[in-house]
């Protein structure tokens, strides 16, 4: 290779799509994403930008060549190759749970691109444990720092298409057309990786019943280009690191009463479902023009480490009682031995303003009697 120290930036750019094109690439849509990235570079330019791009073509020209290995990667090549978006991890700049399930090397890669009318759409990585799939996606042929339009209409799922390139509301269904089925999710840019979108479908519904390989289509609408982009992608479950419980058990206060249906641990997530009857209990606080919310489930391992639902949100009215909930909640840092349920209220004024302490967070009433330890086996 001819050396390029004495050669001008635009000579550079045109020795590396050289390199680049004579090279075969184990993955397809790699060579394409790494052109992308030096269109993207080449608009920008700098010095840094002119780096990293060497390395990029540097990394192109080591896959080809079968050097790119466990066995030969050194550790400045692997910094090198987790800051070049390509070769980067969507996950691990998102919650914990998934970050570590892309260290542990739990998620797959499709590595399958669309382009239609000058843009590319990659779906670049996925994570499936029963309780949640999570799918990450890749945008070129688009400068604009945004991913996710802005959703108009959450329920027709319109969304603002004044700007080319800019991604709606992924759907995602089963190859006979049924929907998967889900309780929560969530979809958005991922901050950190440029040029990225993050799908979570969380409490997942009714994807047991389809073991732990199947298919699902996926189309991804786009702002100014007529057809969404599809792509049919294999999940795989994680099924290493899995404890599925049904414990039943749980505890009473006054005529309130819940049980805990099932706790299923996986290596990224925790999910939590409970079933309650009664009325919500009130302390003597709450009482008056002050009374209690919904009952909360706190989760704490045999080490003490603490866990709340990923998602708090509650209702805007007073001691509401929800039959079943179903929680999901980042994992602890190792698998516990015991796992207390800790139920607890927050307390609305007579506006249902929430009571907050000195530091803005929400103040909460535990309930000891409610509480109840699960052993791990």
């Amino acid at each position: 290779m001819e050396k390029w120290q004495n050669q001008t930036e635009k000579q550079m750019l045109e020795q590396i799509r050289s390199s680049i094109g004579k090279v075969q690439l184990p993955v397809d849509s790699y060579n394409e994403q790494i052109m992308n990235r030096i269109e993207h570079m080449e608009i920008k330019g700098g010095s840094k930008l002119i780096k990293k791009t060497l390395a990029a073509a540097c990394v192109a020209v080591m896959i080809g060549l079968g050097t790119v290995t466990a066995g030969f990667i050194s550790p400045v090549w692997a910094d090198t190759l987790s800051q070049f978006p390509v070769f980067s991890s969507i996950f691990k700049h998102t919650d914990p749970g998934l970050k570590l399930a892309a260290e542990k090397g739990l998620t797959t890669s499709p590595n399958m691109s669309v382009t239609k009318d000058g843009v590319t759409l990659s779906v670049t990585e996925v994570f499936y444990d029963g309780t949640r799939l999570a799918i990450g996606f890749e945008r070129a042929g688009i400068m604009d720092e945004r991913v996710l339009a802005e959703i108009t209409d959450f329920k027709t799922h319109d969304f603002d298409q004044s700007t080319k390139g800019l991604l709606g509301l992924p759907v995602v269904t089963q190859v006979s057309g049924e929907p998967i089925s889900f309780g929560s999710s969530s979809t958005g840019d991922v901050e950190g990786q440029a040029q990225t979108l993050l799908l979570e479908l969380n409490e997942l519904r009714n994807t047991a019943a389809l073991g732990d390989e199947f298919k699902v289509d996926i189309s991804v609408p786009v702002a100014q280009i007529a057809e969404p982009f599809e792509f049919q992608v294999t999940v795989k479950k994680v099924t290493e690191g899995v404890i599925n419980l049904t414990p039943g058990q749980g505890a009473s206060k006054g005529s309130f009463h819940y049980t805990v249906k099932s706790l299923d641990i996986t290596p990224a997530t925790l999910r939590l479902i409970v079933t309650s009857e009664g009325e919500v209990p009130a302390s003597a606080e709450q009482t008056g023009e002050y009374a209690p919310t919904e009952v909360f489930y706190e989760l704490v391992d045999d080490a003490g480490n603490v866990i709340n639902p990923r998602q708090m949100g509650y209702a805007m009215a007073k001691a509401v009682q929800h039959p079943i909930l179903d929680n999901l909640y980042n994992t602890f840092p190792q698998i516990p031995k015991t796992i207390t349920i800790r139920p607890y209220t927050c307390t609305f004024d007579s506006e249902l303003n929430l009571l907050l302490d000195a530091n803005g967070e929400r103040v909460k009433t535990y309930h000891k009697e409610l509480e109840t330890t699960i052993v791990i086996p």
